[in-house]
């Protein structure tokens, strides 16, 4: 019975490992984002991984949100394009892909299991919106 326990143990395990495995690799291919992690603001995508610190540039995450509570097509399709140029505007050259995805992989490795799903659940919904606002 306990052998069972384990190898039930190891196998989720071995699954969730999997599941954030293809999380992380799915995160550092999408169209750059600015994502909220804890208290701190990241921009994440394709050849980004950077802290987003200037407050212009999270003035318009702020703007983007309201759009959201007020559900203002106009305003979030216009605020979504400007903080994906935002986040695009930290892309490193191709160069530094593999360091700056290695970075990103271990920074999400360490996240707290809470921020982790928070995370997931954003990408999900900029996907959604993605889908509904970029074509």
């Amino acid at each position: 019975m306990m052998t069972n326990l384990v190898k039930n143990d190891r196998i989720l395990t071995d699954w969730r490992e999997a599941a954030m495995s293809t999380f992380k690799e799915s995160l550092y291919e999408k169209k750059s984002f600015i994502y909220q992690i804890g208290t701190d603001y990241y921009a994440i995508g394709a050849n980004t991984f950077a802290k987003v610190t200037a407050s212009q540039e999270l003035d318009n995450l702020e703007l983007f949100q309201n759009a959201l509570k007020k559900q203002n097509d106009r305003q979030i399709a216009k605020y979504l394009e400007k903080l994906m140029r935002i986040a695009n505007s930290y892309r490193v050259d191709a160069r530094e892909h593999y360091r700056l995805q290695e970075k990103l992989f271990q920074f999400i490795d360490h996240l707290q299991a809470e921020e982790e799903a928070a995370l997931q659940k954003q990408v999900f919904a900029f996907d959604e919106l993605c889908a509904k606002y970029q074509g």
